[in-house]
């Protein structure tokens, strides 16, 4: 009796085990589904097509066009540049003629009390006025002369229109000058224009210069 009653107990446990195995394996499976998105009914939806590749014309198209956009900006900033450029340089150049004008009501003046003097020399002394103005203003615009008489003559600095014999001079020192020449900051603004010596004069050289001399 007890015998039977143990087989039964283990064919009911064997029987409960296999369903709670069946049970599992239907929730994977439900579970899985549920993952891939399959639900009953439902169909792959193909409404929503890839967009169309442009042709090669509409891409050239669009090129041209992104290449004229650039090239009429590129205009654009090309003018403003060259419109901020001027106003600057038209700008630094009203200054300067502004204090040009200081100097030159200054010329007019003394122009005008020119006759009223008592002697040249009150004219002399307003002339050096003036020219000392003159200088200041050029050192204020970084504008400074250039030595050359005594100096070795440096092409860089100094343009040679004439060489002549000197007796203070060795050969290749500046021995005169006949334009005065400037510099700005370390720029050559202008070359001095200058004579050259080649040197004390020859014997001959000094014979002929007594001999014009005595005629």
């Amino acid at each position: 009796m007890s015998r039977e009653k143990e087989i039964k107990v283990s064919s009911s446990e064997e029987g409960e085990a296999v369903d709670a195995r069946q049970d599992g394996v239907d929730d994977a499976a439900e579970t899985t589904g549920e993952r891939a998105g399959d639900t009953p009914g439902s169909a792959p939806n193909d409404s929503e097509a890839p967009p169309a590749e442009p042709t090669p014309e509409e891409k050239i198209a669009s090129l041209e066009d992104k290449l004229l956009r650039t090239m009429a900006d590129f205009e654009n900033y090309r003018r403003r540049t060259a419109n901020q450029y001027e106003q600057t340089i038209r700008a630094a150049n009203d200054r300067l003629l502004l204090d040009i004008l200081e100097v030159v009501d200054n010329f007019e003046r003394a122009l005008q009390h020119a006759g009223e003097a008592a002697d040249a020399e009150s004219l002399r002394k307003g002339t050096e006025l003036i020219y000392h103005q003159l200088v200041d203003l050029l050192g204020r615009y970084n504008l400074t002369p250039i030595e050359a008489v005594g100096q070795s003559f440096d092409p860089n600095l100094h343009d040679a229109m004439m060489q002549t014999p000197s007796e203070e001079y060795a050969q290749g020192t500046v021995a005169f000058e006949i334009t005065k020449g400037y510099l700005r900051g370390d720029r050559v603004l202008r070359h001095s224009r200058v004579a050259v010596s080649t040197g004390p004069p020859s014997a001959g050289e000094s014979q002929d210069e007594s001999n014009e001399s005595q005629t």
